[in-house]
């Protein structure tokens, strides 16, 4: 056989996605050709450079600067495994990017890590379509929906006179339905303004632990449906963290309404809140059926439920990472199919006043 061996920094240079390799400080040790090509900066320029010095020249180009910011977000939060997002940009037109984030080892500390960048599109704009679809035929089914709801309630508080037995329990069944639509719909609502960055927060310094109090007592109904238990633990003197105080309710709400869907009867929730490294760390924790391991990247997508899950939107842990990543926090799960699953979620602690 004749020929040469291309050398592999070559193949990368030829490749359409971009490329880049840092090491465990953020400091640039390698960009393709097809990147460099993009930013019109030659490739020795970035060569040893802090790797927002590479966003930075990127976000000159980018009017959205969505990609700038979450390149610090993960600066500041380094990805323990694969992260995939994908981020608006405006070079002028708006378009999508790919951006797939690996850390990689050497024995069993991080070396550094590797960015993949990848058009997304045509991906982008089927889901923005998707997405204004669902918002636009939320905001109409809501107002009926409210009105039905209403209704039923009207009627089975007696203001039609008293009712037959089995008209009481039709009608108990109907409101059942509609709640479970009322929070389908607040659900996609919620998902739909958060991607679009329409979501307003209003941040305060907040003690989780008041966050977690509350979340509890909106929670003992459904505990004792189900016949489980809630018990809180939290740390003395917790730092504040710098959060909208409904959204973090919502966060833990949704977390410990999951945990409890999974749960069997007679058996414990358990929540703890304790200081983690510049963080406030959450965690819930089941003694469910458990992930398998397969499952745990998908847990946060869309319409994901697992088997032995009580009915749901499927929209809960989605609503849980949008919000907690606006935060600038980080959520995940551990688990291990049999032994239940334990729900993380950090916030950065607020800055001293």
């Amino acid at each position: 056989m004749t020929g040469t061996l291309t050398q592999p920094d070559n193949i990368l240079d030829q490749l359409s996605p971009g490329i880049v390799i840092t090491d465990a400080n953020w400091r640039v040790l390698y960009v393709n050709r097809s990147l460099a090509e993009v930013l019109s900066t030659p490739v020795e320029e970035f060569i040893g450079e802090h790797l927002l010095v590479l966003a930075g020249r990127f976000s000159r180009r980018d009017s959205a600067g969505e990609l700038l910011r979450h390149l610090v977000h993960i600066t500041l939060q380094p990805p323990e495994k694969t992260s995939v997002r994908r981020i608006p940009v405006r070079i002028p037109e708006r378009r999508f990017v790919r951006v797939r984030v690996q850390p990689y080892r050497s024995d069993s500390s991080v070396s550094g890590f590797l960015f993949l960048l990848t058009d997304a599109t045509q991906e982008g704009e089927i889901d923005e379509m998707k997405n204004e679809f669902i918002s636009v035929a939320s905001h109409e089914m809501r107002t009926p929906m409210t009105s039905i709801k209403g209704s039923l309630e009207l009627l089975l508080g007696g203001y039609a006179g008293e009712l037959p037995a089995e008209a009481t329990e039709l009608l108990g069944i109907s409101l059942t339905a509609v709640d479970r639509l009322v929070r389908l719909i607040n659900d996609l609502l919620d998902i739909a303004k958060i991607e679009s960055g329409k979501m307003e927060f209003h941040l305060d310094r907040l003690d989780v632990n008041d966050c977690v109090r509350k979340s509890l007592r909106s929670l003992r109904a459904l505990a004792e449906a189900h016949r489980v238990s809630i018990r809180a633990e939290s740390s003395d003197n917790l730092p504040r963290v710098l959060a909208d105080r409904d959204r973090m309710e919502q966060v833990i709400t949704n977390l410990l309404s999951n945990a409890l869907k999974y749960s069997p009867p007679d058996s414990v929730v358990r929540i703890e809140a304790r200081p983690a490294e510049n963080a406030v760390r959450v965690s819930i924790t089941d003694q469910g059926p458990g992930i398998p391991a397969d499952q745990l990247e998908k847990v946060f997508d869309r319409f994901q439920q697992l088997q032995g899950a009580k009915k749901g939107s499927g929209l809960g842990l989605t609503i849980c990472r949008a919000l907690v990543e606006q935060h600038r926090g980080r959520i995940w799960v551990e688990s291990q199919p049999g032994q239940g699953a334990q729900f993380h979620f950090e916030l950065p602690i607020a800055p001293p006043d």
